[in-house]
């Protein structure tokens, strides 16, 4: 026992001095806790205090990124894990003070995502910080960059020009998707202010951005826009998507009540083909992004060219089956005469990814107006023979039937996506503006056979 002992009091401290000696010196005294989060404190033994009074970029902002943001968003790392948001430098963090986002997230502020993501958020003291030298304009004390910001940092409502307001936004928040070539585009290109007016017209920029039901939300995996930003794009758009670049006609302050760039001789993909074939083909239960019937999607234009043979509908398969009549199955009615018309032309004329702008609210009759609307958007679920089964047994096939739901506000409380309504038409995009205001003075003219 005695030898055994003697033996082990060497090993213990032989362990014990290994055991003291890997332990770490402690850099500084426990400080006085701050204000919490990442603060290094207000006080006691050690610590720096934290001073508010103080906010250049070099000395205290840039110190603060470089520490806790740019792990993920710096130059080589934000495509991988930042979203493709680079802060490493001035220049790479000035659209994200400027459109509201970098406060917002540190801040934790609604619709914003919290960071630094999965850390400690900023102290108080260093959002102040933060704060102030935005408010102070944001400026870059370092002697490489400029001293002032190219914009306001100031989210004004009252400013949305395209030129200083709106392309810097959609620069920022859409472009490194929604560009030529970008694989993740969905086909859709708002780096020119023709392309960026056509999608405000349409609705769908505005639908987007603020989140609408029936509408993709962007931007696409990141927080939504400020409440100013959007205020700023609706008065854009509300002002007719102005572009004062100049090079461009724009369009008028206000339109006027009839104003078209479509071509009668033209079939248009996102009006007419798009709407015709989430209507009848790719609705829930058959060829949408979850059922996929038969493996087979057809919920976006590159989904649905997987079965078009551009400039030669006898040679595409949509079309030969549509027209065959073994699609749409079911209770489904099939294409009319004037529908597979459509779809042939639309097909033969290049099957574009196309579209164009058409607003005549001087025209409202049933024949028509309206009943078109509900022919290309509603009847493939809302039929006689599909009501039952897909249309929550509400049919609009006929004006007997139209006019049930338009005089008990129904079908304007649907499309106009009003509150306690089904918002319609089902998973897809809502209805331009202008054809909803088409319905609704239909509607209120008394919804007349007319």
């Amino acid at each position: 026992m005695n030898k055994l002992l003697s033996r082990a009091i060497p090993i213990f401290m032989v362990t014990v001095i290994v055991a003291i000696s890997c332990v770490h010196e402690i850099p500084f005294s426990p400080t006085t806790p701050g204000s919490g989060g990442n603060d290094p404190g207000t006080g006691g033994a050690g610590s720096k205090a934290c001073d508010t009074s103080s906010f250049n970029y070099s000395t205290v902002i840039n110190p603060l990124i470089q520490s806790f943001c740019v792990s993920c968003h710096g130059a080589t790392t934000a495509s991988s894990s930042g979203a493709g948001i680079d802060l490493s430098n001035y220049a790479k963090l000035l659209p994200y003070v400027t459109n509201g986002r970098f406060f917002g997230s540190i801040n934790h502020s609604a619709g914003f995502s919290p960071m630094p993501k999965g850390g400690a958020q900023f102290s108080t003291c260093q959002i102040t910080q933060v704060k102030k030298w935005i408010a102070a304009g944001a400026k870059n004390d370092t002697a490489t960059g400029p001293t002032t910001p190219p914009v306001s940092v100031v989210c004004d409502t009252a400013n949305f020009l395209y030129s200083t307001t709106i392309a810097p936004l959609l620069q920022a928040n859409c472009v490194t998707c929604h560009s030529p070539g970008n694989p993740n585009s969905g086909g859709i290109d708002l780096s020119t202010f023709a392309n960026a007016q056509a999608f405000a017209l349409n609705g769908r920029l505005y639908g987007s951005i603020a989140h609408t039901a029936g509408y993709s939300a962007m931007p696409k995996g990141m927080s939504q826009l400020s409440a100013c930003n959007i205020t700023q794009f609706r008065k854009w758009i509300a002002a007719g998507a102005k572009n004062d670049l100049g090079g461009t006609t724009p369009p008028p302050t206000t339109p006027p009540a009839s104003t078209s760039n479509c071509s009668p001789d033209t079939v248009y993909f996102q009006n007419t083909i798009a709407p015709l074939i989430g209507s009848t083909c790719s609705m829930s239960g058959c060829h949408d992004a979850i059922t996929k019937a038969s493996g087979v999607t057809l919920v976006t234009y590159a989904n649905i060219m997987k079965y078009v043979k551009a400039g030669n509908a006898a040679g595409s398969t949509l079309y030969t089956i549509v027209k065959s009549g073994s699609m749409p199955r079911g209770t489904i009615p099939r294409y009319t005469t004037a529908q597979m018309a459509q779809l042939q032309t639309w097909i033969n004329q290049g099957a574009k990814q196309n579209f164009c702008t058409s607003c005549d609210t001087t025209t409202y009759t049933y024949a028509k107006a309206v009943a078109p609307l509900l022919t290309t958007n509603c009847v493939g679920c809302h039929s006689t023979a599909s009501a039952a089964s897909s249309g929550g047994g509400i049919d609009l096939s006929t004006y007997a039937q139209v006019k049930v739901y338009a005089t008990n506000g129904r079908l304007y409380g649907s499309i106009n996506h009003t509150p306690g309504y089904s918002a319609m038409p089902k998973n897809l995009a809502q209805m331009p503006a202008c054809q909803i205001i088409q319905i609704k003075k239909w509607i209120d003219a008394g919804s007349l056979n007319n």
